[in-house]
């Protein structure tokens, strides 16, 4: 793993979560295995489906349209240290409005179980307590019980039921 170029990254005890910055999104987003040389990883995240690398595009134009505030919408890959596979990603879903914004966050499922998803959720609370954010709000299906109980190892409450379930936690 390429860490000295790994600009902007947090990390934890056995991962390293680093954030899609213009530059490397745009590599990501047209030759992936230079990416994965360049930085020494090696992608095993979320599956890369239409859905997925359309939001991958529109995420690129937005960290364009406004690079002062990207860290709060940006993807940050969680990488793990033991073999530098990239994981799945953690993210803000918006610039905060009156210190508040919403966690979102995903995992390749044969990663389950470790612990993973916790440990990089509660190490990017910390880096968004940094940054100014007061309160983080998360929504989960009512059936996703494996996320429920990372936002609840990461000391988030039940605030409400709207077809989903909403969550909040203050730092």
């Amino acid at each position: 793993m390429n860490e000295r170029e790994m600009h902007g990254s947090i990390e934890t005890e056995r991962l390293v979560l680093f954030p899609y910055t213009a530059e490397n999104l745009a590599l990501f987003n047209t030759d992936l295995d230079r990416f994965e040389e360049f930085y020494g990883v090696k992608y095993r995240g979320e599956e890369l489906d239409h859905l997925l690398a359309g939001f991958l595009r529109k995420l690129e134009k937005e960290i364009a349209d406004d690079p002062e505030n990207y860290l709060f919408f940006t993807e940050f890959l969680i990488v793990l240290k033991e073999n530098s596979h990239i994981i799945g990603s953690v993210d803000y879903k918006y610039v905060p409005q009156d210190g508040v914004t919403e966690v979102g966050y995903g995992m390749n499922p044969n990663y389950e179980g470790h612990g993973y998803m916790t440990e990089a959720l509660a190490g990017f609370l910390e880096f968004g307590k940094r940054l100014g954010i007061k309160t983080v709000l998360a929504d989960t299906l009512k059936d996703n019980v494996k996320s429920q109980r990372v936002l609840n190892r990461c000391g988030f409450v039940f605030l409400k039921e709207d077809g989903n379930l909403w969550w909040k936690k203050d730092l």
